[in-house]
Order: C-alpha cells, then structure tokens, then sequence
C-alpha cells in the first residue's frame, strides 16, 4: 500500500490516506512510502530512479495498492504505473478524489484511460462506481463505502446529544455561515475561510485531526458542502463522493446531518446515523421534532458504528474483496443454499 509522506495538516489530505495505509498494515500489507513533491520540473531519469527506489522490494505477481492521486503531477501518476506493469504485478487504485468530478472546468488529465490501467479500483460507494463505469471505466470496481478514521485514544460513547450543529473542515465549501441566521447554537472548525463569518457562528479555529476528533462538543455534525468559486462543483460532487467529515463526526460520536441525494445519504439512512434534510431552513424543525426514543436510537447507532470506523472495518472489508476479485477474476459472490 503507497504511503503518502507530508506534513500533517488540518485537512482530510493527509488523515485519510494515512489512516488506510495504517489499517492495511494490520492486515499484513506494507508501505510503500512517496513522499509528497511537485514532480513536474524532475528529468524522466531521476523519476525513474525515485520510483525503482520506492519499489525495490516489489516482485512480480505482487499486488501494489496506489493511493491515488498523490497530487505529484500526472507524469508521476502515470510513470508509477507504467513501472508497475513492466514489474508484472496486479495494480489496485484507492481513489480519494476523481478531479474531473470535482473541478471540471479545469481537470485536463484523463482519469478514466489512466484508471483502465488498474486491474481494480476501490471507489467510494455505488454511485462513483456507477459514473465512472457511464465514463467509461472498465476496470473491476470494489465499494469503501465510508471513510475510516483511525484514533489515538478510545472515545468514550456519547449517552445524550446536545441540540447544536457542528460544523469542521474546508470552510471555504461551507459559506452559508457567513449569513448563518438560524437560532440554533452552531460550533465551526477550520482554517480561517476566504469570507467573514457571521457574529451568531460560535468559530474555535484550528485543531489536528488527531485532536478534533476528542474534542469535538456534543451535536449534530453537519456536512453540507456549497459551490463557491474555489470549490465549483462540491454540490454535485457530493452525490459521488464519501465526505471524510462524516467519518470525522462519527468517530467522535456525534450523529450527523446530511443532504437528501447525496451519496453519503444512503449510508445514513440505512444505518440510522442521523438526520437527512433537503434545505438547512429544515435543519432547526427537523432536530427539535426529534423525540428521546428517536435520538437515544441514533446514538446507540453511532456508537456502535464509531467501532468500526475506527478499528478500520471497511478499509480492511474493501482490501479483501479487492484480493478475492484479483485471486478469482470477478466479484464475491453471494451464496444461497436450499
């Protein structure tokens, strides 16, 4: 399993792909380490020799599972894998982010010819795997499904929530709080966004991800991502895409609030993880309306659900899946007996 090597930061970057590689090794997987680098201007010679270092202990046969992208420029994206299929090994991509989804105006790199070098992709859920195949993927596909979020010390389960909205992560996708005028207490974290944020958001800076996920204050997390100039499409994205804030918020204990349509709705909903609304002028009425029965059945829920987020349930479920479909060459099938 690649290893993605940079600073620790605030953001989902570096925690998600270091969280996989963590729970792959419980598994038996190494690391592959690549340290993060603008490999634009680096000669094809020294590219070459980065990446015969990175893989030296790499035989034939082997499966190497790319983190993918690693944000060093296409041409190590796709030099990577040319070295990987000269080695004859069996090549699995873990995507993160599909850029043409996300930036569409300007997202130039081919992802669908590039991920048809994979012999299979571990997508984020159904629906990604549904429109990169209408794109064009032909390559085997293996559903996450949500998010890990490793921690450092066990959370303690939440008995009662508090009715409040959390908000953490890329401020920036969330500008409804710069007119936030609802009258629920609502608690932000994140690096300071690009606008004012209203007087009525409680705003408590920046933490680690490490440290977030222990002092989050009893809520409601929120996840609702907005277009906005930088971010042009997060409102279709999501239809797509696991937020990792949703596995943030359930590995701290808090039930979360979710866009109806998105992708991550489906996984609300089916294991009662929390609230599902079409508008945030919704948001007020539908917590309120929630009876003790209601929430303590959420919160019994959520608890458990953290378990598996954070002991790495379905990273460790899509890497077996992943090795059955390259031992067999089709998917796990389900077994009825009479």
């Amino acid at each position: 399993m690649t290893d993605i090597i940079q600073a620790t930061d605030s953001g989902a970057t570096f925690k998600a792909r270091n969280d996989i590689s963590k729970f792959s090794e419980q598994l038996g997987l190494r690391r592959l380490p690549i340290f993060r680098y603008d490999a634009t201007l680096e000669s094809l010679d020294s590219l070459h020799a980065r990446i015969d270092g990175i893989t030296a202990g790499v035989k034939a046969g082997d499966t190497v599972y790319y983190q993918f992208p690693t944000y060093n420029g296409v041409q190590f994206e796709k030099t990577f894998v040319q070295h990987m299929h000269i080695r004859q090994v069996n090549l699995v991509a873990v995507l993160h982010d599909v850029e043409f989804l996300r930036f569409p105006s300007t997202t130039y790199f081919d992802e669908i010819t590039y991920l048809n070098n994979f012999d299979v992709v571990i997508v984020h859920n159904y629906r990604m795997e549904t429109v990169l195949k209408e794109y064009g993927l032909k390559s085997n596909a293996v559903n996450l499904n949500i998010f890990d979020y490793s921690v450092n010390v066990q959370i303690p389960d939440r008995k009662k929530i508090e009715k409040k909205i959390i908000v953490a992560g890329s401020l920036n996708k969330s500008d409804y709080l710069k007119n936030w005028s609802y009258k629920i207490p609502i608690i932000a974290y994140g690096k300071q966004p690009n606008y004012s944020i209203s007087s009525q958001v409680d705003y408590r800076g920046v933490l680690s991800p490490n440290q977030i996920v222990q002092k989050l204050p009893s809520g409601f997390g929120l996840v609702w991502d907005v277009n906005t100039n930088q971010y042009e499409n997060s409102e279709e994205y999501a239809k797509y895409n696991n937020p990792h804030k949703v596995s943030l918020y359930i590995a701290s204990g808090l039930p979360v609030i979710v866009k109806r349509g998105t992708a991550i709705a489906t996984m609300v909903q089916t294991y009662n993880l929390g609230i599902i609304i079409d508008s945030l002028d919704e948001l007020e009425e539908k917590i309120h309306q929630l009876t003790e029965r209601q929430l303590d059945g959420i919160m019994i829920q959520v608890n458990h659900f953290k378990m598996l987020l954070t002991t790495g349930f379905f990273t460790k479920h899509a890497i077996i899946e992943t090795e059955f479909q390259i031992a067999m060459g089709y998917p796990e099938r389900s077994l009825f007996y009479e």
